[in-house]
């Protein structure tokens, strides 16, 4: 489980709502995973929540990127679309072999990696670009 107090925080405070949005999506996805009687169809709806959050968590960050003229706007944005290609590979390849392991190892694992180091990096410039250029 992510414990939400253990997520980096912004200096922007809608990223940071956004992000432990994404975490109780991950913690969901983590439940489901670990009931007694797998079930495929429920974690098929999480995978689709996550996909569908994460793709417009990174529009709105994307659009607000460009509002602002962010210099790092096209290494950002360029992050952003291989997690999101990476995300959608790992679902397509459960939908398949409807392996929990697959999606145990990248959401769990990877992804939340992931996003702890996205948070504190790229996020965190960004975020205080944001702040510095429309106030926070």
């Amino acid at each position: 489980m992510i414990d939400k107090n253990t997520l980096p925080r912004v200096a922007y405070e809608m990223m940071n709502e956004v992000h432990y949005e994404e975490a109780d999506l991950l913690n969901r996805l983590k439940q489901t995973l670990n009931e007694e009687n797998l079930n495929t169809a429920k974690i098929d709806g999480v995978l689709n929540e996550l996909l569908e959050h994460t793709h417009e968590h990174f529009f709105n960050e994307e659009r607000l990127m460009q509002e602002i003229s962010f210099p790092a706007f096209t290494m950002h944005q360029g992050e952003h679309l291989r997690v999101l290609n990476e995300m959608k590979r790992i679902v397509n390849q459960w939908q398949i072999d409807r392996d929990p392991k697959l999606i145990r190892d990248y959401f769990l694992g990877t992804l939340q990696e992931w996003l702890m180091l996205h948070i504190n990096t790229m996020d965190t410039i960004t975020a205080n670009f944001i702040c510095m250029r429309k106030g926070c």
